[in-house]
């Protein structure tokens, strides 16, 4: 998939901000995203055939999570698309040769999961592609438990099918106190952010890298978390693990060069 052609008229987005109003359509664990619906969000596919979630954080960098970096050398980025499996108009696809991780990842623990990904040239802001509000240094010490929050991805589409999903899908959920979200693994660190769904909803393989999202009072969204780990089989009712994004924004700010609000 190469650069395609924009048909509608390009204007200038904002971090965290979207036009299009949510979708009422559900498939099974979440609803299908229209397009310009999560502007920021990425397909990510790394080296040959595995799949993972990103997000646009400015004009040249993708966060993702480090577990979908370690031991690659290529990856495929597309930005504006709600399709895993056909071209559409305004998407951009880039192959990058390196990624940026943590350098204190384990992937023992999981812990610090979190990596960049530089684009070979930057991209401009579209009805379909923008990036994603990034958390001040303010709210660095805001747990968020009790807030509502969106994750979104191309992942598996429920605990009993391994076949992931050809859209972009999203579910809303709600964000969890840490000592709950111990209760069902050990090893929760302050860096970690979780969040429990109903009906089955919530993140599954694939999913990795995606953004967990907040929409603040002033109605823009703002990235909280990027998909970790969760239980075998994305079980309903049990939580899903996240990187809290507050834990990094130095550590984002240092390697990318993005401006953190105070």
């Amino acid at each position: 998939m190469t650069l395609s052609p924009d048909t509608t008229p390009c204007r200038r987005e904002e971090a965290g901000v979207v036009s299009v109003k949510e979708p009422e359509s559900r498939i099974i664990t979440g609803s299908v995203a229209t397009r310009g619906l999560i502007p920021w969000q990425a397909l990510i596919i790394p080296g040959a055939s595995s799949l993972c979630g990103g997000s646009l954080i400015s004009n040249s960098w993708v966060l993702t999570a480090a577990h979908c970096a370690q031991g690659v050398s290529t990856f495929t980025v597309t930005l504006g698309s709600t399709s895993r499996t056909s071209a559409e108009s305004g998407s951009v696809t880039q192959t990058l040769r390196s990624a940026l991780i943590h350098g204190s990842y384990n992937p023992v623990t999981v812990a610090n999961d979190i990596a960049l990904l530089q684009l070979t040239s930057a991209v401009a802001s579209t009805s379909f592609i923008a990036p994603v509000r990034l958390p001040s240094y303010s709210q660095a010490s805001n747990s968020f438990a009790g807030s509502g929050a969106r994750v979104s991805g191309f992942g598996r589409i429920s605990s009993g099918n391994s076949n992931v999903s050809p859209n972009l899908l999203f579910a809303d959920v709600s964000i969890i106190a840490n000592s709950e979200c111990a209760k069902q693994f050990s090893g929760i660190l302050s860096s970690n952010i979780c969040t429990l769904g109903s009906n089955g909803r919530s993140p599954c393989n694939g999913d990795s890298g995606g953004p967990l999202v907040i929409q603040e009072a002033d109605g823009i969204f703002t990235e909280v978390g990027i998909v970790s780990f969760g239980a075998e089989n994305c079980p309903a009712d049990v939580p899903g693990a996240f990187v809290r994004v507050t834990s990094f924004l130095q550590w984002i700010s240092t390697n990318s060069g993005i401006a953190i609000r105070a």
